[in-house]
């Protein structure tokens, strides 16, 4: 099987695009855009072949799952990324999130955030429409990706969750990784995914640059291109030993049976399929 029949999930955040980029003008995969939620489900039922999830989808099936490694996207500064917003200008007040589901990992992370540094339990409740519709349904609400960069300048009253992972643990935290199943991967796949990541920081400036006004009011090219260059898309050994704290903490708050292994691609690993078999 060829590089341009296999199927891709890539993910449609704006803070991804660096990965996404350098994919599409190598002309390989059948490229699907997608939530990493949906995308995981894709994997699952084997209707895609690759796909870029978060850490918490892999996690969920990490014993049928490999990251590849070298590529992937972290941050470890307030981005914007993913932001907690409430109503009062007390978090110790809020009882109720709403959330979208399409989210799950970033769901687990305010969900961890919360009971370590702030000893909150609140309880999450699934809402769409407006920042402003969704606080008047609960006392806050936690966005992730490009909703909550169009939102971060508007409400003041907010919390960056990257930024409170890192103050916590000491570590980048992980949006996503390139996850395929377990003994499908090969050198090719993977050389062509870790040189996308290596390419990523010579698109910025052509990804900024054609960013429609309209995509993010009142953010001109330099402050978009400042926000994709906060991101890092290696993988570094501290994007995996966050990987590994965060299904840590997942498991020690009831959303994991277990903590599962970080299992990473690896060329020289025995009885992979053989291309020419």
């Amino acid at each position: 099987m060829t590089l341009r029949s296999l199927r891709l999930g890539i993910p449609v955040d704006f803070y991804t695009a660096p990965l996404v980029v350098p994919l599409a003008a190598s002309d390989a995969f059948v490229r699907h855009a997608d939530t990493p939620a949906r995308l995981a489900l894709a994997l699952r039922e084997k209707k895609l072949d690759a796909a870029f999830l978060s850490p918490l989808e892999y996690a969920r099936d990490s014993s049928l799952f490999e990251v590849i490694p070298g590529a992937g996207a972290s941050s470890s500064v307030s981005t914007g990324t993913v932001s907690l917003i409430f109503r009062s200008e007390h978090l110790h007040s809020v009882s109720t999130i709403a959330i979208d589901p399409s989210f799950p990992s970033e769901i687990v992370l305010a969900r961890i955030i919360l009971a370590e540094e702030f000893e909150l339990t609140p309880t999450f409740v699934p809402a769409t429409g407006s920042v402003d519709d969704m606080l008047a349904r609960a006392e806050a609400v936690l966005l992730a990706g490009d909703a909550s960069l169009r939102a971060v300048d508007v409400h003041p009253n907010r919390i960056d969750l990257v930024e409170a992972w890192t103050e916590m643990t000491g570590l980048p935290y992980v949006h996503g990784l390139w996850v395929v199943p377990s003994g499908t991967a090969t050198p090719e796949l993977a050389q062509v995914l870790q040189d996308a990541a290596r390419k990523a920081y010579d698109t910025v400036d052509t990804i900024t640059g054609s960013a429609p006004p309209s995509l993010f009011p009142g953010r001109n090219q330099a402050a978009l291109t400042d926000y994709l260059n906060a991101f890092a898309y290696d993988l570094s050994e501290e994007c995996l030993d966050s990987v590994q704290e965060f299904m840590r903490f997942a498991y020690y708050h009831g959303v994991l049976p277990d903590v599962g292994e970080l299992n990473l691609y690896s060329p020289d690993t025995p009885d992979r399929p053989n291309d020419d078999d």
